[in-house]
């Protein structure tokens, strides 16, 4: 059984960092929605090294979920505690999010989601699977959690399978994650698949996280030097290489680096925001895209300023921080009461 282990600043630095990156990226993919493509108000940066700084974010995401599980888990062997854990941690408060979404657009459209769906794919949004399904074409019921809510499910249950096989045999699980990589690359290219939602095509993000952490490895300045010059070579010259591919290893460049920056983080300031936004981000990412999209339809964006665009991303972000925090809240204190019942663990 694992035992309480203390906060890796770098693991909430840059989670934080991430969390911060796909609010930006879905902020201004309402300018680029716009009909017509509203230019010169989007917010921060478009792309991170040739890569768009959605997909910069969520590979961060990847890489820091396997290095947090094999810090927290990698001398457990209680994997029914583990499934408890990861079950209590995701679910209820993507169901509590899900079921007052759904009561909003039920009470402003007079109708029920999904017109025409198939009841019975409503399972797919109980098991939290319903955007990722949506993403690759497959119509669902699906309101709020991103593709990535299912495909990060799939990564936590088979962490306990790839750590015994990084535990026995590293370079031999080496092996697999990348042949199955490539596996995953050829099937999205023979099927209409969007390679980055698909498990194959993640796992060596993930798994780098896991060995980072099973090896203690630090990122100095020589290593986090080299990786940055990857990240601008790569920016600079935009090779004609896949984009899953270049995502693959900017982000891992990305994380190597960062790993380096946080340690040179010293204000006490900065780092508490980190930890703050690092301990609401699965709230934050589960209601930011809808707050987004719903307070951003009602303002007339072809008259916004760049300086306007940067005040509302402000107030947006505001909204977004106090609906977090208190579904992050309620939630807390609901699943104690559950798990205080049904005596299981938190």
């Amino acid at each position: 059984m694992n035992t309480r282990k203390e906060r890796l600043f770098y693991l909430d630095f840059i989670r934080a960092i991430a969390a911060v990156s796909i609010v930006i990226t879905h902020f201004n993919a309402r300018y680029s929605v716009h009909i017509p493509e509203i230019k010169g108000r989007m917010i921060g940066l478009e792309k991170i090294g040739n890569i768009g700084s959605g997909e910069w974010g969520v590979s961060l995401f990847f890489i820091i979920s396997g290095a947090a599980l094999m810090y927290v888990y990698e001398k457990e062997n209680d994997w029914k505690r583990f499934y408890q854990k990861r079950f209590m941690s995701i679910y209820p408060m993507f169901w509590m999010a899900y079921s007052a979404v759904l009561a909003v657009y039920v009470l402003n459209n007079r109708t029920m989601i999904g017109d025409g769906i198939p009841k019975w794919r409503f399972l797919f949004t109980i098991l939290g699977f319903d955007g990722l399904l949506s993403v690759n074409g497959y119509a669902t019921f699906y309101l709020l959690g991103e593709w990535f809510l299912g495909a990060i499910i799939l990564l936590y249950i088979i962490f306990p399978v790839l750590k015994k096989a990084i535990n026995t045999n590293l370079w031999g699980a080496v092996a697999l994650v990348v042949a199955g990589y490539i596996i995953g690359l050829v099937i999205c290219s023979k099927i209409a698949l969007v390679p980055a939602t698909i498990l194959l095509v993640r796992l060596p993000e993930f798994a780098f996280g896991m060995i980072f952490v099973k090896l203690n490895w630090r990122a100095d300045w020589k290593i986090s030097i080299l990786a940055l010059i990857l990240i601008i070579a790569n920016m600079i010259f935009k090779p004609e290489i896949p984009a899953s591919i270049q995502t693959t290893y900017i982000g891992i460049s990305s994380f190597l680096v960062l790993v380096f920056v946080s340690a040179l983080v010293k204000n006490k300031g900065i780092k508490k925001i980190c930890e703050g936004i690092s301990k609401y981000s699965y709230a934050v990412f589960l209601v930011h895209h809808i707050i987004i999209i719903n307070v951003m339809n009602f303002v007339d964006l072809t008259k916004v300023t760049l300086l306007q665009s940067y005040l509302l991303f402000v107030v947006i972000g505001c909204m977004i921080a106090v609906v977090a925090g208190g579904l992050y809240k309620i939630n807390r204190i609901l699943v104690r009461k559950a798990c205080t019942i049904f005596k299981t663990v938190v």
